[in-house]
């Protein structure tokens, strides 16, 4: 049985909690909602008006969109958000049983509470750990700031829950009141707090870096809609910051003295840039007197550039990682992968039982060998749907992820079964998403089936050797030849007839005994695979014609294929030379469209990611549907993503045997790539020839490029031929000998087709 690694992450649920701007009522409402949710901590609030609040769902990459109060403008907006379909049934948060009672269907406070008691409080007389439980009046100034640093909880009525009798009667708390507008204890930033406890056990993704997210403090005004809000969302991208109002530095000054001190007796670090104190503050505030805060610090200001994503950071929260073994099975036509999940940490008993949490899965390798299916899941939420009806078959329980994909689940599940994408109709999904329809051509089917036919994309490295190519483009399909003369032309330079096979010695094609790769080793190859047929020619003797016969139809009595006469062939089988044919594709006149200069591409493309997972397909008739582009093909599509912003890459491209690439093939892939890049996918476009590109080929190429950054890659027999695409480049021109990224081969085009930048003489 095939096996599979998978890492398995356990998160809450991220909860963006969307709201009209300017509604303090619903602020305080979602902030006591969300101090009841394991990882409340870290749900943004969402006010709807703003310019930035789509920025604020795609950043922290929201799993389900809540609406705090009954608004349209509210209801439109996370209507603009079909991809992120509300999971739960019935559809509210909390959700009363026949019976009356009330539970949520989110992981809730419930759990890290029960932790913290087994762990330091359960047969503990006289436990070391304690919670801490502020109280203020309602119309306190400061109430917000404290509801949102502190927490607090809605009525048991709403939840079903009473979480501060749960914290008060199981974790020893001790409850502090600042009735009377009291100052705010100057240790109270280090209390295990309702918004402490809501973040328990939970751990950033080591893969989101925020240059952001220095601790400090945010500057200003306690009853201003826009500060809170910022306050709560900076906070919820894991940065400590604690709030300070100039105009209650009575109340406040012990705490931010305090908390200054704690954060300068932070040990050093080895960049000096992490030991900065963050003082956080909107620009029209930027007279504010700082002057308490002493020095060194470093000045922010929260703008709508602030959540576009190239700043702040919102790192995943997740509850640790684990290893599982899952099994690989074929089933009428699909690949499914079953296993068992790893232990939660959450308990399971009761109503928790239906409260869901998010498994996010992440194939440590993919489906080894396979290249028309695929466990990669390209970071564009907006296909979500489709990840769900045909990664795991609840549509809208899934959630694409960086690394993989998320499933929300109920507490009890044990266990998962997940089908593999076939890549085609994903990339097809992908060019629908961009105003595109498109489907396999006729050509692309004919250069999928040829790199089948030799063993996947590296079995094409046979026709790296230009004796190969010259080989198949002599015969027509119903020529044959012998064996003495096919090896003669792989080994030898058409132009000059002298043997040229001495930079092909090295190609590794398949096991092999000899050291170094012989002619006859690639034609033995060639046959193996399909690409060429043996038989023998025999002649007519009742109308004097030859013919051809492919081995498993010789017999004794053979038919003439002109005539219709039978006759006996064993007199003419004495000294008598095999003969071979082209074969399977390679047996029609049009044997394979340009498929092997696109298989070479392919295969070096594939090579040059190396271990990093590459879907690709072979040509494809693109058409408008919605997208202002013109009706096109592409002799293939790449599809990859960049480890360090997750953003999803796709190149498409034209391949040549000799002929020319001309304007119509530059302009249509051109508007494609442009509509691709409107859904923020990068696109670079490749056109590869099995030949030299002409000046002019290379000023029309060239138009590809976008107005602030490049498209264009261009490959030659140079870069088709090498095992590493640029090594014989490299030896010419100032670039290194690899390439490990489409960023990489842009910049070495430039380099070598236009800069022609060659390296100086040696002296």
């Amino acid at each position: 049985m095939e096996t599979l690694s998978l890492r398995i992450k356990y998160r809450p649920l991220r909860i963006g909690w969307c709201l009209p701007a300017g509604d303090f009522a619903g602020l305080r409402k979602a902030l006591r909602l969300t101090h009841t949710v394991w990882g409340g901590r870290f749900n943004p609030i969402i006010p709807v008006d703003l310019e930035y609040s789509r920025q604020l769902v795609s950043l922290f990459r929201v799993d389900v969109l809540i609406p705090v109060c009954e608004n349209e403008n509210v209801k439109a907006f996370i209507e603009k958000f079909p991809y992120l379909p509300n999971p739960f049934f019935p559809s509210e948060l909390h959700i009363r049983e026949s019976s009356g009672k009330v539970h949520a269907q989110v992981l809730d406070l419930y759990h890290p509470i029960r932790r913290l008691y087994e762990e330091h409080v359960k047969n503990n007389p006289q436990p070391l750990f304690h919670a801490t439980l502020y109280q203020w009046e309602d119309d306190d100034p400061l109430a917000c700031v404290l509801l949102a640093t502190f927490g607090g909880f809605p009525p048991k009525e709403e939840t079903g829950m009473d979480y501060q009798g749960l914290i008060e009667k199981h974790l020893a708390a001790e409850v502090t009141n600042l009735a009377g507008r009291k100052a705010l204890p100057s240790d109270s930033f280090q209390e295990a707090t309702p918004n402490w406890i809501c973040c328990l056990d939970l751990e950033p993704h080591y893969s989101v870096i925020n240059h952001w997210n220095a601790p400090g403090f945010y500057v200003g005004c306690a009853t201003d809609f826009g500060d809170l809000v910022n306050y709560w969302n900076i906070r919820a991208a894991d940065t400590d910051l604690i709030f300070y109002d100039p105009h209650f530095s009575q109340r406040l000054d012990g705490l931010r003295a305090d908390y200054l001190a704690a954060l300068r007796a932070r040990p050093k670090s080895a960049r000096a840039f992490d030991d900065h104190i963050a003082i956080w503050s909107r620009r029209e505030n930027n007279q504010i007197d700082l002057a308490a805060f002493g020095s060194g610090y470093l000045r922010c200001s929260p703008t709508e550039a602030t959540w576009n994503g190239l700043n702040v950071k919102a790192p995943v929260m997740h509850f640790g990682e684990k290893s599982v073994l899952a099994a690989v099975s074929h089933n009428l036509g699909k690949i499914r992968v079953s296993f068992s999940l790893p232990e939660k940490t959450c308990y399971d008993k009761g109503y928790f039982r239906h409260q869901h949490l998010v498994a996010s899965i992440a194939p440590g390798i993919g489906l080894y060998g396979n290249e028309r299916a695929t466990l990669m899941t390209p970071f564009l939420p907006e296909l979500n749907e489709h990840y769900g009806r045909n990664y795991y078959f609840d549509w809208d329980k899934t959630r694409v992820e960086p690394e993989g994909i998320g499933v929300i689940i109920d507490v009890w599940r044990e266990d998962l079964t997940l089908s593999a994408l076939d890549i085609s109709s994903l990339i097809s999904k992908i060019f629908e998403f961009a105003g595109m329809r498109a489907r396999p051509s006729q050509a692309g089917l004919i250069a999928s089936r040829l790199i089948q036919q030799l063993g996947g994309l590296q079995g094409c490295r046979v026709f790296k050797i230009r004796g190969v190519r010259d080989l198949i483009k002599k015969y027509k399909p119903d020529q044959s030849f012998t064996r003495s003369g096919a090896i003669q032309i792989i080994r030898n330079d058409p132009q000059t007839g002298k043997p040229s096979f001495s930079e092909y010695e090295n190609l590794f094609i398949e096991s092999r005994s000899a050291a170094k790769l012989k002619p006859e080793d690639a034609f033995i190859y060639l046959v193996r695979h399909g690409v060429f047929r043996v038989g023998l020619n025999f002649g007519c003797p009742n109308c004097n014609l030859d013919f051809w016969v492919t081995l498993d139809d010789v017999r004794t009595e053979t038919k003439c294929e002109f005539c219709g006469q039978n006759f006996n062939i064993t007199s003419q089988l004495k000294d008598r030379d095999w003969r071979y044919r082209r074969s399977g594709l390679f047996g029609k006149e049009n044997h394979q469209e340009g498929g092997i200069p696109v298989a070479l591409t392919l295969q070096q493309m594939d090579t040059a990611f190396g271990l990093s997972e590459m879907l690709y397909t072979t040509a494809m008739e693109i058409e408008p549907a919605g997208a202002t582009i013109r009706k096109c093909e592409t002799d293939f599509v790449l599809l990859t993503q960049t480890s360090i912003d997750n953003r999803v890459q796709i190149a498409i491209g034209e391949c040549k045997d000799q002929d020319e690439i001309n304007e119509d093939d530059v302009s249509k892939l051109r508007l494609a790539a442009e509509a691709l890049e409107e859904k923020n996918i990068q696109v670079f476009v490749i056109f590869a020839k099995l030949g030299e590109f002409t000046s002019k080929e290379l000023e029309r190429c060239e138009a590809v490029n976008g107005k602030y950054e490049r498209r264009l890659i261009l490959f030659t027999t140079r870069e088709l031929e090498p095992y590493h695409l640029y090594e014989k480049a490299a030896k010419e021109f100032d670039i290194r000998g690899y390439a490990v990224s489409f960023e990489d081969m842009v910049n070495i085009t430039h380099t070598v087709f236009y800069e022609q930048r060659r390296k100086p003489p040696l002296t």
